[in-house]
C-alpha cells in the first residue's frame, strides 16, 4: 500500500471528551482542526462554570472543627464559637457530608429531629433556617424532614461561614 493510499486515525481524549477521526491525512487533519476550534473553547467554557467539590480541600479546610471518634464524625468547635443557628446546622451537614464521603456514615443528611438534637434549637427555629438554607440552595429536602447539603451549599459554607468560625491561619 502505498503513503497516498493509506488512512490515517487519530484518537483525541480531553477530560471526559473523547473523538476518534479517519480517512485521508487531510481529512482527518481538518476534521480535527474543527474539532479543536469548535469543542475545546466551549468545554474549557463549560469546565468554568461547572460547580464541584475538592474533597481534598474541604477535608483540609475542616481540620479542627469536624473529627472523626469510633462512634462517627463529630463536631469539636465550641457551640459559642459558631454563630447562629443557620451555621451551626450548615457545619452538622459538612459533618454529614464529610462523613459520608469517608464512609463513615452511611447517609450524608440528617433529620430535622437530628439537627434540633445536634444544635440544641427549637423546631420553628431549626425549621425555619432549612427553609432558608433551601431557599438559598445551599440544602435539598431529600425526604419527609430530612437534608442534605448541596455543591453550592459546601462551597458557601467554605467562603462564607468557615471564615467566621475559624480564622485563617498566618503563615
Amino acid at each position: 500500500m502505498s503513503v497516498k493510499e493509506a488512512n490515517l486515525e487519530v484518537l483525541v481524549k480531553y477530560g471526559d471528551i473523547e473523538a476518534t477521526f479517519r480517512g485521508k491525512p487531510d481529512d482527518v487533519i481538518r476534521s480535527l482542526l474543527s474539532f479543536i476550534g469548535k469543542i475545546l473553547p466551549a468545554y474549557e467554557l463549560l469546565s468554568g462554570l461547572t460547580l464541584t467539590v475538592d474533597l481534598e480541600r474541604l477535608l483540609d479546610s475542616v481540620k479542627g472543627l469536624i473529627a472523626f471518634a469510633p462512634e462517627g464524625p463529630v463536631v469539636t468547635v465550641p457551640r459559642e464559637k459558631i454563630s447562629g443557628e443557620r451555621d451551626i446546622i450548615t457545619l452538622h451537614l459538612i459533618k454529614a457530608y464529610v462523613g459520608r464521603a469517608a464512609g463513615r456514615l452511611e447517609r450524608d443528611s440528617l433529620t430535622s429531629g437530628e439537627m434540633m438534637t445536634l444544635t440544641g434549637g427549637k423546631s420553628g427555629t431549626v425549621g425555619a433556617r432549612l427553609s432558608e438554607l433551601t431557599s438559598l440552595g445551599w440544602v435539598e429536602r431529600i425526604g419527609r424532614g430530612e437534608y442534605r447539603i448541596t455543591t453550592l451549599g459546601v462551597k458557601a459554607f467554605l467562603d462564607e461561614i468557615l471564615p467566621r468560625i475559624k480564622p485563617r491561619e498566618e503563615p
